[in-house]
């Protein structure tokens, strides 16, 4: 959360491509979601979920490797996949016809 000029007003940071400012108001039950996990991580860690994930490993056999927890392994692994250092698919779209 931050304080947008200086009025006291504060909002939830959610600048991006798609998403506005959401202003905190009395009237709306925001959630933060995923404040169990960590989204930390040592390069050397990082660069070997990309490779692991890279070389056909399950999420769960990563988490295993690297001893994280998966989601926090999913996250990193669509980090990576934004920063171009994925080289298989997230996900695939079936043709339905």
């Amino acid at each position: 959360m931050k304080n947008i000029g200086g009025g006291g007003k504060k909002e939830l940071n959610t600048i991006n491509q798609h998403a506005p400012m959401l202003p905190l108001t009395r009237y709306r039950d925001n959630i933060i979601i995923l404040e169990d996990l960590e989204f930390s991580f040592p390069r050397e860690q990082l660069e070997k979920i990309t490779e692991l994930h890279n070389e056909g490993l399950s999420v769960e056999d990563i988490s295993i490797e690297v001893r994280r927890n998966e989601y926090e392994v999913l996250l990193a692994i669509v980090h990576q996949h934004r920063q171009n250092k994925i080289k298989k698919e997230l996900a695939y779209r079936r043709n339905l016809k």
